[in-house]
């Protein structure tokens, strides 16, 4: 899901007419975004970091390689099991340790309802707990169905209770790529929600599209998000109030607030959607279907642990935990990071960013107490980082990690100094002003 630049104004400094130093800081930037959706609530999207494994691209090749004895898979279209399953993920979805995923996949009962039987759609498998779910479906077809790899399918996706009741987990149309690999093609789908155990997942994929449609459609409605912006503009401020702006940028007397409480009071969210289906709608689509199942989430994990101290609460699953501190924690001006360490001397660390060579996460590795001599190699990398309704922040695991593993959780708070920092926290601008053990196994 991409971002509207308006998601980024949370930040606008009226007085300065520009963006706070925090801008230039790629690390923060996250964290940014982090505070910016739970505070404008103006997309129902959660936020998500995503992050730059590039020192743990071997997981990707091990994706290739059958878990049991190391034989090399040979997928062809419709092969079942395990080795289909695996050989299905690719890209940022592959998992770290892909072997040790293996005892957690499951295969439930699941059918599809289809408006073009030329092609059909398999549940290959799938593995999570109650904060993250990964889904893989094979797509099989006649040879003159019009499927390709790169071709990008819509979906839509909502939770349903026992008592029926529903939940939309997405407010704008997705689009997932079709890959093609061996012969077969596969869509992977990976949510990051809490509260998915035991629920019943509806999943509707409908039309394929060309990239470059997806692509325009979206540069479609973020033109119609900016106008709006703009015609609210000219009925708070007036016409002359856009002379001379730059692409972007906003009139010093702009009221962000007022605009973020418009944004609700119109749905503009809504709209926004609405305008996304019709533009979608015109488009003459690469493959046209409709293509619907019923999946329940029943995972295999292990009991979570849950705990509370000094007014932080952790819950430890398989895949995943879930740590919230007091909100005055973080606030604009401050931002948490945290550190698991496991029982076997391993750490997790929930902003595993580096470049090519590890450069800018090791400084600020190295500026942790107690993590100065660790190593890349001595951490877990993360799939996903996102904040929940609750306003915890789910750390989602790229391999499984028993609760009872974990040693203790730590939260370090950074504070924002600007040119009065000392320059020793590993973020420009940030000291590193607080550290709590908020959970001891």
């Amino acid at each position: 899901m991409k971002w509207n630049c308006y998601d980024l104004l949370d930040y606008y400094n009226t007085e300065k007419n520009d963006m706070p130093a925090l801008k230039t800081q790629p690390i923060q930037t996250d964290a940014v975004l982090e505070r910016v959706q739970r505070q404008t609530g103006c997309l129902s999207a959660k936020p998500e970091r995503k992050f730059h494994r590039t020192r743990w691209v071997a997981g990707a090749v091990a994706a290739v390689v059958l878990v049991t004895g190391g034989t090399m898979l040979s997928a062809a279209a419709g092969y079942g099991g395990l080795d289909a399953f695996f050989q299905s993920l690719t890209g940022d979805v592959t998992p770290h340790h892909p072997e040790k995923m293996a005892s957690l996949v499951t295969t439930p009962d699941s059918s599809f309802d289809s408006t073009n039987a030329a092609v059909q759609f398999q549940l290959l498998g799938m593995y999570g707990d109650d904060n993250q779910a990964l889904l893989s479906f094979q797509v099989s077809a006649q040879e003159d169905a019009g499927l390709k790899d790169g071709l990008q399918v819509r979906y839509q996706l909502s939770l349903r209770d026992e008592d029926g009741s529903a939940q939309p987990l997405d407010s704008f149309g997705r689009t997932v790529s079709l890959r093609e690999k061996d012969g077969a093609y596969y869509v992977n789908l990976r949510i990051d929600q809490t509260d998915l155990q035991g629920k019943a997942l509806d999943v509707t994929f409908e039309n394929f599209y060309t990239e470059a449609q997806v692509t325009q459609v979206w540069n479609q409605v973020q033109a119609y998000n900016d106008q709006m912006r703009q015609d609210y503009i000219r009925q708070t401020l007036g016409e002359d109030a856009l002379q001379g702006l730059e692409d972007g940028a906003l009139p010093a007397a702009f009221d962000l607030n007022a605009w973020k409480t418009y944004w609700q009071e119109q749905n503009l969210d809504q709209k926004c959607a609405d305008k996304e289906q019709e533009l979608y709608a015109a488009s003459d689509c690469a493959v046209a279907g409709s293509w619907h199942t019923n999946v329940v989430l029943h995972f295999t994990n292990a009991e979570p642990i849950t705990a509370s101290a000094e007014g932080c609460s952790v819950t430890l699953q398989t895949l995943s935990a879930s740590v919230a501190v007091p909100e005055e924690w973080d606030d604009e001006e401050h931002f948490v990071t945290y550190v698991m360490t496991l029982k076997d001397g391993r750490k997790v660390f929930d902003e595993l960013m580096a470049n090519d060579d590890g450069t800018e996460l090791l400084p600020r590795i190295h500026a942790l107490p107690g993590c100065e001599t660790d190593t890349l190699e001595q951490y877990v990398p993360l799939e996903t980082v996102y904040v929940d309704d609750n306003n915890a922040s789910v750390l989602c695991y790229s391999e499984p990690i028993d609760p009872d593993s974990v040693a203790s959780i730590t939260a370090y708070r950074y504070t924002y100094l600007g040119d009065a920092a000392s320059d020793t926290s590993g973020i420009g601008g940030y000291e590193l002003t607080d550290t709590t053990v908020i959970y001891q196994g």
